[in-house]
């Protein structure tokens, strides 16, 4: 008969090891931040709460190898200052890193000291001392010191559990030179950021607009005054004069210059489409408004929007257009509640805005709103001396696009160009000059528009003859009903008849014939 099969007793559950507590407490309070000073402050409190009378020092090495600087000094009995730089050479820290594993100095012997430390740890009382290398990765970083009083043992009270503290430790300080270092790199980039923006800045500025005649200066020492306020400028000047090219720069003399420029020319959006293009629209608001939209107000949110040719906007966009001069804020099409924004307002035009007031077209709040500082840029013919320098800047810039060096410009090229008066200004000059650059594969500048006629102008038709009185309207009839039966050879009737000719009925041209005396063939 088979013996019947007896549960096993359940094992008893081993007892709470205490060391192993403390090394969990020790992951949780090391561990949970890469913050150097609560990591180090977490430290010692565990390590005094748990042994007692304990003076902990974490130690760094510095930049210099043969240096190490005391990091935190825990000692509920004498606090000591962090911060101390020491040699590493004949002290128990040196030793210990330099051998990479744990060095004990037991007891501490202030008579005949072996290390650097133990006067000083005796005088204070401290018997023991134990120094784990901090080593991550192979890297030596620091080390954690642990002292003891003479009575309590330091070997068997926490030597073990010390060694994976310092484990931790060694994690941890690894964790927080990681992030100096990125913090570090990050202000670094930071400042070579800042200082290429500057310079990027300071090419743009000196590039974007030559100003080497008086009036030009007068120009940009207006924007340089203006721009670093926030108010509205009002740039007025001739087509091609380089209105937008002034809006940027009173942007990048702004302290907006990090954020958007946006550009919006109100002649060429269409009238139905242009309240949605600036102020935005919601979903729904109309046919294919799929979804909601920003308007440029707001994709030029802390930076600066342009408003070209801002004399062409319809009343309705007008009224809008006052709206957020005032008020700081839009309003999507179809939508409720307005919307704020913060951006700075520099608007263009060509036109006789006060002419436009004066009869109606242009709203005259809007116009008081607009012209708080206007700059009148003036044409290209009235600056001649500048010609030279754009025309090098504009080849220069169009020659590096093809990937060539600029041409020489010949002297007779240059007395062309400076005796046009470039009713285009400054992009008729530049278009000219990219014609003339294709046009010229050699080292010389070559202008196929010095044969005489004008510059950047198609070929003019042949002059038409200067037309003579017209005579009494019978006259002028019979000779108009005579060129017509003379082309058809006298035929009135059929396709190629002078009726047909004429775009009459056979028997109206009959009539006009016999009319005014004019034999048919």
């Amino acid at each position: 008969m088979p013996l019947p099969v007896l549960p096993s007793p359940v094992p008893a559950a081993p007892a709470h090891d205490p060391h192993q507590q403390i090394v969990e407490e020790a992951i949780e309070a090391v561990l949970s931040t890469v913050d150097l000073a609560s990591v180090l402050e977490r430290t010692g409190a565990l390590l005094n709460r748990h042994f007692g009378q304990t003076r902990v020092s974490i130690n760094r090495i510095g930049p210099q190898e043969h240096l190490a600087q005391v990091a935190l000094v825990s000692d509920p009995r004498h606090p000591g200052q962090p911060g101390t730089v020491f040699e590493l050479a004949g002290s128990a820290s040196g030793r210990a890193l330099a051998d990479r594993r744990p060095l004990v100095v037991d007891p501490i012997d202030a008579a005949r000291p072996r290390y650097r430390e133990e006067p000083e740890l005796a005088r204070l009382g401290y018997g023991s001392l134990v120094s784990f290398p901090l080593v991550f990765e192979d890297q030596l970083l620091g080390t954690l010191d642990i002292a003891h009083p003479p009575a309590e043992g330091l070997l068997a009270c926490c030597f073990q559990v010390a060694r994976q503290v310092a484990h931790l430790v060694a994690i941890a300080l690894h964790n927080s030179l990681m992030v100096e270092e990125v913090q570090r790199l990050n202000r670094l980039l930071g400042r070579e950021n800042a200082l290429l923006k500057e310079e990027i800045r300071q090419i743009k500025r000196d590039t974007r607009y030559i100003a080497e005649s008086a009036p030009m200066r007068a120009v940009v020492e207006r924007v340089r005054l203006a721009a670093p306020s926030d108010t509205t400028v009002l740039v007025r000047g001739e087509t091609g004069t380089g209105k937008e090219g002034l809006a940027r720069l009173v942007h990048d003399l702004s302290p907006r210059f990090n954020a958007p420029f946006v550009v919006v020319n109100l002649g060429a959006v269409p009238e139905n489409l242009i309240e949605s293009e600036l102020f935005g629209h919601e979903k729904g608001a109309f046919t294919g408004a799929v979804r909601r939209k920003a308007g440029k107000f707001e994709q030029a949110e802390g930076g600066t929007i342009f408003l070209d040719e801002v004399g062409d906007a319809p009343p309705s966009v007008q009224v809008r257009l006052l709206r957020v001069l005032q008020e700081r804020e839009v309003q999507r099409v179809g939508g409720g509640d307005p919307v704020k924004v913060d951006v700075r307002v520099v608007a263009a035009t060509n036109r006789d805005l006060e002419g436009m007031v004066a009869e109606g077209a242009f709203r005259q709040d809007l116009y008081y709103r607009l012209a708080v500082f206007p700059v009148e840029l003036p044409p290209l013919r009235a600056r001649r001396e500048e010609l030279r320098a754009l025309s090098r800047y504009f080849l220069e810039r169009q020659a590096a696009l093809m990937h060539r060096r600029a041409p020489e410009v010949p002297e007779a090229v240059w007395r062309a160009l400076e005796a046009h008066d470039w009713p285009g200004n400054v992009r008729e000059l530049e278009n000219t000059l990219q014609r003339a650059l294709i046009l010229s594969p050699g080292n010389a500048l070559t202008l196929p528009e010095l044969t005489g006629r004008r510059l950047g102008a198609p070929p003019a038709a042949p002059a038409a003859p200067e037309p003579s009185a017209p005579g009494r309207f019978e006259d002028e009839m019979r000779v108009l009903l005579g060129r017509a039966l003379a082309a058809c050879g006298g035929r009135v009737y059929g396709p190629g008849g002078a009726a047909a000719l004429l775009d009459l009925k056979p028997t109206t041209l009959q009539g006009k014939l016999k009319k005014y005396g004019v034999a048919a063939g």
